[in-house]
């Protein structure tokens, strides 16, 4: 019994090392690099904004090391990185999986060889005419500016530049599914027509710009997932909704729905997009940005449109919107009532001007103890002018130091605080940090939220300004 269980134990141990062996490689990646030797070196990738690293290998004695895994890799444009994070060079990997490369560190892009990739050929074919016709531009450039023969410099110059142009668009027509094709076409921005002229006579102005907005991405595949995995699509993603777009929450909005429209049924797409819109507007810097957060929040993650994310997830970012949808900008501010210093309740929708701060802050916070005297001298100089303070204390604790702190700094304007614990102001106004300011208008809509004094004088002039026009 024993020998036959230790046999029968042996010939499991076997099949297993014969199915592990038989395991086919989906992706094996050879280098060699003259001039690298007895290190490591890492395959990294592109996917939005960040750069990964996805696999480490032994670098031998003669520049030889390997990548290969039993999964196939994304296609997108990926790279080599030295010890010390240095790119060494790139690649693009994409249906051809199983290839070699071979180079000297003294100059990979002259020296690249390949073997069983017939894109990377073209890759490095690409890049060497690339650095050759730059290099000869750079030369015709100088003598232009300082040779002896600036007209005949400028003519070699144009042409050059012309013939390395259609070199570019003659690969993109000639192999328009390769990803480096795609990659070419990206980076190109869209060809202006001359403006068209107006009933007066006049070209018309905003011509140029609606006209590079509306086809800013006329050459980006968005149906082609392999474009998140380059160093071009992002810049191209951030700069439409940066630089192009109207920095203001209803532009951007616009702008988010129409470049996820784009998507189409791209799942990878529509997730990247749908992240990183909700991820950097829900932590804009940009004063009113947190409805652009609250609309991809209710359009889009939902259980059935947002499947990466975990149920708790898609609550989290739900009751989030939900706090902050009633206090975006235009809102009408939520009513607090609270005892001020005397137990009288003083109500916010009970003040009767043309502007009303309410200033969250706490007596013992050392930012607010540097705030409070600023915003005090610019209220003593724009009450008269039809604005009123509601100051909350959001300390909880400490009721006679807060009547202390307001008797001795002369705060005159409304002072508060829940001295009964009743209030649930700090969900309400999303007060995580004090100093906190929002300033409203007469109807006590919100107009301008969490600024700073300086800011706020700034703003309450602009508005100011509008109500005498």
């Amino acid at each position: 019994m024993k020998l036959k269980a230790l046999y029968l134990s042996t010939l499991y141990l076997i099949l297993i090392s014969i199915t592990l062996k038989a395991a086919p490689k989906k992706h094996d990646l050879k280098f060699n690099v003259a001039g690298l030797k007895n290190t490591v070196c890492y395959l990294g990738g592109h996917y939005g904004d960040h750069d990964y690293i996805y696999d480490t290998a032994k670098v031998d004695d003669k520049g030889n090391f390997e990548f290969s895994g039993e999964k196939e890799l994304d296609g997108g444009a990926y790279f080599i990185v030295s010890a010390n994070k240095r790119k060494l060079f790139e690649l693009i990997i994409d249906k051809e999986q199983k290839f070699s490369m071979q180079a000297d560190s003294t100059n990979y892009v002259k020296t690249m060889k390949v073997q069983g990739s017939e894109e990377n050929k073209l890759f490095y074919e690409f890049q060497e005419y690339s650095v050759t016709t730059h290099e000869k531009l750079d030369t015709l450039a100088k003598q232009i500016k300082n040779g002896p023969d600036k007209d005949g410099a400028k003519r070699r110059f144009d042409s050059l530049n012309t013939i390395g142009k259609k070199y570019g668009t003659d690969f993109i027509a000639k192999h328009p599914d390769m990803l480096l094709a795609k990659i070419l076409n990206m980076v190109e921005d869209p060809v202006i027509p001359p403006a068209p002229t107006l009933s007066n006579g006049r070209p018309d102005s905003n011509f140029t710009y609606q006209y590079y907005k509306a086809h800013f991405f006329d050459n980006v595949d968005f149906s082609d997932p392999r474009i998140l995995h380059t160093p071009v699509f992002f810049p191209k993603i951030k700069e439409y909704l940066t630089r192009i777009i109207i920095p203001n929450p209803d532009s951007i909005i616009a702008a988010a729905d129409y470049l996820i429209q784009k998507a189409g049924t791209d799942k990878d797409m529509f997730k990247f997009l749908v992240q990183y819109i909700i991820y950097t507007y829900e932590n804009s810097e940009i004063m009113g940005m947190d409805a652009v957060f609250v609309h991809m929040a209710k359009k889009y993650y939902t259980p059935e449109l947002a499947t990466w994310v975990t149920a708790s997830q898609l609550e989290r970012v739900k009751e989030r919107a939900d706090q902050l949808e009633p206090i975006l900008l235009g809102k009408r501010a939520i009513p607090i009532a609270l005892p001020d210093s005397n137990n009288v309740m003083q109500s916010l929708d009970s003040i009767k001007t043309e502007f009303t701060v309410i200033y969250f802050w706490d007596y013992d916070c050392s930012h607010c103890q540097k705030e409070t005297p600023k915003l005090i001298r610019w209220y003593d100089s724009v009450k008269a002018e039809g604005v009123e303070v509601y100051a909350v204390q959001t300390n909880s604790t400490g009721a006679d130091k807060w009547k202390d702190y307001v008797k001795k700094h002369k705060l005159d304007w409304i002072n508060v605080m829940d001295l009964f614990h009743t209030g649930n102001f700090r969900h309400d106004y999303d007060v995580v940090t004090t100093p906190m300011i929002y300033l409203l208008d007469k109807h006590k809509n919100i107009i301008a939220k969490k600024l700073d004094t300086d800011n706020l004088d700034k703003v309450l002039k602009h508005f100011m300004l509008l109500r005498k026009k």
